[in-house]
């Protein structure tokens, strides 16, 4: 099980969770710093799975400069102690008014929890999102919202930003099936049935 490339130098791991359903953990690789988004469930999915593929992609957890942490949902965050274990130096980032390398910069997507935030690529046109957008949800896990009008407004705010070209997604969430929405099309589409979902239209 290895990272492989999303878009320019975006990498996606495919960490198993619940049968077929599986977490998705994102390292950047940049000039001014390596970033590892989200780590996971357990210990042991950074020892079995995340240390081993970095290491088979050259990038080892020594060289990740920063762990970004999407919200605190154990799925996307319960490898945190593990990763500061093995690499004390992590600057582990958590809310958008943290700084990243140049191109990079923390978007905010209150919704699903209020501490939901993502990655934009500006150079790439691209959001890393996390759980902030969830279609109708996967598996057995449906469409779950702390605040469904913080949900709407952030679903509003991203389809005003010109800079999101691409979307890429923690879960292969339904209707979709997939890890992402490419183009600006299907983002627009993609947001849409975010909405619809939830209104049960």
């Amino acid at each position: 099980m290895d990272f492989y490339k999303e878009i320019g130098e975006i990498y996606r791991l495919k960490v198993p969770f619940d049968g077929e359903v599986y977490t998705s953990v994102f390292a950047v690789k940049h000039a001014d710093g390596n970033i590892l988004i989200d780590c996971a469930t357990t210990a042991e999915d950074v020892d079995g799975y995340i240390l081993p593929a970095l290491e088979r992609m050259g990038m080892p957890i020594q060289e990740i400069r920063y762990l970004v942490l999407t919200h605190h949902h154990s799925d996307h965050a319960g490898g945190r102690r593990r990763i500061l274990q093995v690499n004390p130096n992590i600057e582990v980032i958590e809310n958008v008014g943290a700084e990243l390398p140049n191109g990079l910069t923390m978007y905010a997507l209150k919704g699903h929890t209020m501490d939901s935030v993502g990655v934009l690529d500006l150079d790439r046109q691209t959001l890393i999102a996390g759980d902030g957008l969830q279609g109708y949800g996967v598996g057995k896990y449906r469409c779950t919202l702390e605040s469904p009008e913080e949900y709407f407004s952030t679903i509003n705010r991203i389809q005003k930003d010109e800079r999101i070209n691409n979307i890429l997604f923690a879960h292969a969430y339904e209707p979709w099936y997939k890890d992402g929405a490419f183009g600006r099309g299907e983002v627009e589409k993609a947001l849409q049935d975010c909405i619809n979902y939830v209104k049960g239209e």
